[in-house]
């Protein structure tokens, strides 16, 4: 359950964890959706988001701490989630990325009520996955507005 939680050890770098899942997510993500149709790539994450609560569960049943630092699946979850929405594109990808972790760190409503009341399994997938709502709502803002995303 660790591997799965911390992304195999990368989690447990002090610098800047949750950016290294983010990266780790536009690199998972751009694989699988380079190599493989959508409908796949939308039933790995189910089973991975299914397979992360489950896990991470157990690891905070192990360590004894709710939210912990090191659990960085979320923002691998999250990143992929968006990456499902946006062309593979360079800048897409730089934008995708830059405004998630904005979205992720910010915790702008109602992703902070999700991150203050539940710090449980729900509550660290959770509020990544509002992160990738409010960063796909920007961009298919700037789609709808501008006809296109940069």
């Amino acid at each position: 359950m660790k591997n799965i939680c911390t992304v195999f050890g990368l989690g447990y770098f002090t610098k800047m964890p949750g950016t290294l899942g983010s990266i780790a997510g536009i690199f998972l993500g751009f694989i699988l959706l380079s190599f493989f149709p959508i409908q796949l790539v939308l039933f790995f994450f189910i089973f991975l988001l299914a397979l992360s609560l489950y896990a991470i569960r157990i690891y905070q049943k192990q360590e004894g701490k709710a939210d912990k630092s090191e659990i960085i699946i979320d923002e691998v979850l999250g990143q992929l989630l968006v990456l499902m929405f946006i062309e593979l594109e360079f800048l897409q990808l730089f934008c995708a990325f830059i405004l998630f972790r904005f979205f992720d760190i910010l915790k702008i409503f109602p992703a902070n009520i999700i991150d203050k009341k539940y710090s449980n399994h729900f509550g660290v997938i959770c509020d990544d996955i509002i992160a990738a709502i409010q960063t796909l709502i920007v961009i298919f803002t700037f789609k709808f507005t501008y006809g296109k995303f940069f």
